[in-house]
């Protein structure tokens, strides 16, 4: 979840041998990792698990990992999170622990125009940028109703605490020196799932529709991926999320967007639209797609890979319960990027892009969808 719990890149292959099926094993490595506008995160991995089936989509029938690192800038964190998709027939489960310290995350305002002025930052490079501390957790079981149709339920809590960077920053003059709060959630949604690899697709669709109920706001969305594979080493891979919110959503949920066994930002930064920093567009309700070519070039099978992405970012946000079917204010940006793959699974995307702010990089351990 660690964008929320981002992929882990494998950097090391674990000294533990090959096991038969059905055995469980312990692997400790370093990995790195990437947090809102905060590349790279350092620490160290360890994970207890039971290797998958080879042809079985997902990476491991059950794993408990443990992850700790710490940014250049002060950003830190620690998750505990257990995936078991493999257990038990027709059921998942899915459960995880974070404590995170983002030290400088976006915050320009709430709203699709907020305005952005360079300027500012040249004495004060504080000016867009908040500290946001996150405790929390969140517990997901998936029941397989018939095919490929899934239905899940999770429920969460999370603890976030905002505190302005030395002053004058943009957060301390809207909203004050700190802002705090504990967000308790239940959800429900609906999933299809026909990829060919849940840890990286080729082919197939993803289809998710789901509601969120908070402590004073509910939560409604919707989010589609689909993957084609034409080319033995290109796959094109395309996405569209609507979200509708009612009530009164908290800051930190405003940033969230949760779906099944992740979250992500809401729009901005790696994850959404990648000619944005992190937090960028911040409000209730969103309307984005993303379309990109993922080329390898480098092919070494199982052992990993290396080759470049071309894509396109598109979408906005909206004030509470003002989604619409729109063009207009959309934000278009688009850029290349460098993909590297360890293993069957580690995957690292390094993002140029260029949009109405200028040029942008972000870094994802994992693809952006």
């Amino acid at each position: 979840m660690f964008r929320r719990l981002p992929v882990v890149l494998t950097l090391l292959l674990a000294a533990t041998p090959l096991a038969a099926q059905n055995r469980w094993l312990s692997n400790y490595y370093p990995y790195i990792a990437s947090s809102p506008n905060t590349f790279p995160l350092l620490g160290a991995r360890y994970d207890y698990r039971r290797d998958a089936e080879w042809d079985d989509t997902w990476l491991s029938d059950g794993s408990l990992a443990a992850t700790v690192a710490l940014g250049f800038n002060g950003s830190q964190m620690a998750t505990l999170v257990f995936r078991a998709p493999g257990l038990w027939k027709d059921w998942r489960l899915f459960a995880e622990g974070f404590g995170v310290k983002d030290a400088r995350m976006g915050y320009f305002g709430i709203g699709n125009d907020t305005p952005y002025d360079p300027s500012l930052e040249v004495n004060n490079s504080n000016y867009y940028r908040v500290r946001r501390g996150r405790l929390g957790g969140r517990v997901e079981v998936t029941r397989r109703i018939i095919g490929h149709l899934e239905a899940a339920v999770a429920g969460g809590i999370v603890g976030t605490e905002f505190t302005s960077l030395p002053a004058p920053t943009l957060f301390g003059t809207q909203v004050g020196s700190a802002l705090e709060g504990t967000d308790y959630t239940g959800s429900l949604r609906l999933v299809y799932d026909t990829r060919d690899r849940e840890y990286n697709p080729s082919t197939g669709t993803l289809l998710q529709v789901g509601g969120l109920v908070g402590n004073s706001y509910s939560r409604f969305y919707g989010d589609a991926r689909g993957f084609v594979h034409p080319f033995f080493s290109t796959v094109v891979a395309g996405r569209v999320t609507a979200v509708s919110t009612s009530g009164s959503p908290p800051l930190s949920a405003d940033y969230e967007l949760h779906l099944w066994e992740e979250s992500r930002w809401q729009y901005g930064g790696q994850e959404t639209n990648r000619g944005l920093v992190g937090g960028r567009l911040t409000d209730a309700d969103q309307l984005s797609a993303s379309l990109e070519v993922r080329q390898t070039i480098l092919d070494v099978g199982d052992f990993g890979g290396a080759g470049v992405i071309g894509f396109l970012d598109v979408g906005r946000v909206f004030p509470e319960g003002g989604l619409s079917l729109t063009t207009d204010g959309m934000v278009l940006t688009g850029g290349v990027g460098l993909l590297f793959r360890a293993l069957k699974a580690g995957i690292m995307t390094l993002n140029f892009a260029w949009g109405p702010d200028g040029y942008v990089f972000t870094a994802n351990t994992g693809w952006s969808f």
